[in-house]
């Protein structure tokens, strides 16, 4: 009877030494394959991460010095800026303006000539411009190749949805400053430009509307609605500024 009594008990024991040892297994090889699976879903798209803000879109971004003031350009190729057409309106093609890379890590300074203006199909009333002067309101400008700092990737302005996250990068009143904001809507005023939220001043004209979710640039900051109507800022849609570039053949 003892004898019987005694196997059982070393049977449960056996049997919880067991359940043990496939609990750590099991816990071991999960602890192994945890990491692989969690890179898998967010490859998959399954898991949405928080996009990482890149620090480096900050240094193809740049100030504009003009006979007639200041403004922002950015760059979108080694040789190739883009600005807004009023940042270097009272200047001609072939002036030069001088360009500051204050946040590249070189503080490069150049010259870049102004290779194109996009003319204005839209005449000023009582000297204030109409909004569709702000339909065409883009400037080339020509620098010397630039290998030590990465252009600005341009997207897909018909792919962005409202209350999608966006970022200013200027030098509004000359000074630096970087913003964030939501797309408020694809029309302004019942024009195709964008209306934006996030904060911007005199001197953001020409400056990259970045697309937060993956850096790229959907848009050109034109200018803003006025005091009557605080936060809400204009951008010109990439893809309109990509036709103006084509029917101009200009390579971007």
């Amino acid at each position: 009877m003892l004898l019987g009594i005694t196997e059982t008990i070393q049977e449960n024991k056996r049997v919880s030494v067991l359940k043990q040892i496939r609990t750590a297994t099991a816990f071991f090889v999960g602890s192994l394959l945890l990491p692989f699976a969690i890179y898998l879903l967010f490859n998959l798209g399954v898991i949405k991460g928080k996009p990482v803000f890149n620090s480096d879109i900050q240094e193809p971004v740049t100030k504009v010095v003009t006979s007639s003031g200041v403004g922002t350009a950015f760059l979108i190729s080694p040789t190739i800026m883009l600005t807004a057409r009023h940042v270097v309106e009272k200047n001609i093609v072939g002036d030069e303006v001088e360009i500051f890379f204050e946040q590249s890590k070189t503080k490069l300074n150049v010259k870049a000539k102004i290779k194109y203006i996009s003319p204005s199909s839209s005449q000023p009333v009582d000297g204030q411009v109409t909004m569709e002067y702000f339909l065409t309101d883009v400037a080339v400008l020509e620098v010397p190749e630039i290998i030590e700092i990465e252009p600005l990737q341009l997207g897909e302005s018909d792919a962005v949805e409202n209350l999608d996250e966006v970022i200013l990068i200027g030098y509004p009143n000359g000074d630096y400053s970087i913003s964030k904001g939501n797309i408020n809507s694809d029309k302004f005023q019942g024009f195709n430009l964008f209306k934006l939220d996030a904060t911007s001043n005199p001197g953001n004209s020409g400056g990259p509307c970045i697309l937060k979710n993956d850096n790229t640039v959907i848009g050109i900051l034109v200018g803003g609605s006025g005091p009557q109507y605080q936060g809400e800022n204009v951008a010109l849609k990439i893809d309109d500024v990509k036709r103006i570039l084509d029917n101009a053949k200009i390579s971007y």
